[in-house]
């Protein structure tokens, strides 16, 4: 598992244990659940820029003085 998701299992256990103490209408509990969502919103944010970059982008990040990575004004 990587971080990101230890990160939202995180939050989601405790956003369940402040709704059991607190109670599902207090403020603690909806804000506990507003940053579940917030964290799985960057969780997918994240994931379609990874997805989005193709091999040679992902190699120019590594090796961006490589000849292949190089750009020229024309």
């Amino acid at each position: 598992m990587t971080s990101q998701t230890l990160d939202v299992f995180q939050a989601l256990d405790e956003a369940r244990t402040i709704c059991d103490q607190k109670g599902s209408n207090s403020n603690e509990c909806i804000l506990a659940w507003e940053t579940v969502e917030k964290i799985r919103v960057e969780q997918s944010q994240q994931q379609q820029i990874t997805k989005r970059k193709t091999d040679l982008e992902r190699y120019c990040e590594i090796h961006p003085e490589a000849i292949e990575c190089r750009i020229y004004d024309v």
